[in-house]
């Protein structure tokens, strides 16, 4: 399914909410800054910044993103504010080598459990 099929679904039934759209292309790097970014290419667009914490993690995890079980040392604590305050967040453990993790990750529908239906970021 591509982007024409997206955008054809949004102009029959312009309410339709995301969650109900065919899987767009998925992206997951990390920016400049260092956070993880997982966005779903359009229409609509999806977009999560993950902010890293500080330090590593002491024993083995499975990350949640391709899903290996992973040495502390590989993995690392991000997290989002969700409902749109700053206050309420979201912690995640994510290998920090996105590239190897996206790798690994079965295409598009591995990420879609970490976008939430509504994303403020």
């Amino acid at each position: 399914m591509d982007h024409e099929e997206r955008e054809m679904i949004l102009e029959i039934f312009p309410g339709t909410p995301p969650e109900l759209l065919p899987i767009g292309e998925i992206l997951y790097y990390r920016d400049e800054e260092g956070r993880v970014i997982i966005q779903e290419k359009g229409p609509p667009e999806l977009r999560l910044a993950l902010e890293p914490l500080p330090g590593t993690l002491g024993s083995p995890q499975v990350c949640e993103a391709c899903r290996r079980h992973l040495s502390g040392s590989a993995l690392g604590f991000f997290r989002h504010p969700v409902g749109g305050r700053e206050t309420h967040l979201r912690y995640l453990v994510l290998c920090r080598d996105t590239a190897a993790c996206a790798s690994h990750a079965e295409p598009d529908l591995t990420f879609m459990h970490l976008l939430p239906p509504t994303i403020d970021s």
